[in-house]
């Protein structure tokens, strides 16, 4: 499952490295939706499906619990001004519903280019009582499912860094 695919990279990516999986992609941006899932159409991609909508509306509702092997969450919370925080994502309502969804010793995979996010994100995901972070500190070198997002590789180009969290569903 990923959260706010954008332009789709990654899901398409992930989609034909890993064909025997079904992919799930969230994004709230109409235009994104559609774009990426008539590009999964055309490249012949059936294990993916693709839901327009704001994942804090769209969560509550999916069932049944504990069948998500694994999210992903791509450079979110891109809400610089104090009065877009209540746009950002990555938090205890969010972190419990993928608690909720994720199987026992699924994975949530974060990552972004700005330290300041990515400390936070790791800080709500270490503090949450359902995860538990991979290794030592919950930080990861590189990104290990064969995929990449635009923004990832946008970053990996500029020569930007990557601060990106693993964490296991207890």
């Amino acid at each position: 499952m990923e959260i706010g695919f954008g332009r789709g990279m990654f899901l398409v990516q992930r989609a034909a490295a890993a064909p025997g999986s079904f992919l799930l992609g969230f994004e709230i941006k109409t235009k994104w939706a559609y774009l990426v899932e008539q590009r999964c159409r055309r490249e012949g991609l059936p294990n993916v499906r693709v839901s327009c909508g704001d994942v804090r509306e769209i969560f509550p509702r999916l069932q049944p619990r504990g069948q998500v092997a694994r999210a992903f969450m791509h450079f979110p919370d891109p809400w610089w001004k104090k009065r877009h925080a209540k746009r950002r994502l990555v938090g205890s309502d969010l972190l419990d519903e993928l608690a909720r969804l994720l199987r026992p010793g699924g994975e949530l995979f974060l990552q972004s280019d700005v330290e300041e996010r990515a400390e936070l994100h790791l800080a709500h995901v270490a503090q949450h009582s359902d995860f538990v972070l991979a290794g030592q500190d919950g930080w990861l070198e590189d990104n290990p499912y064969l995929a990449r997002s635009n923004r990832e590789r946008r970053a990996i180009e500029d020569g930007i860094p990557i601060y990106r969290t693993l964490a296991h569903r207890v």
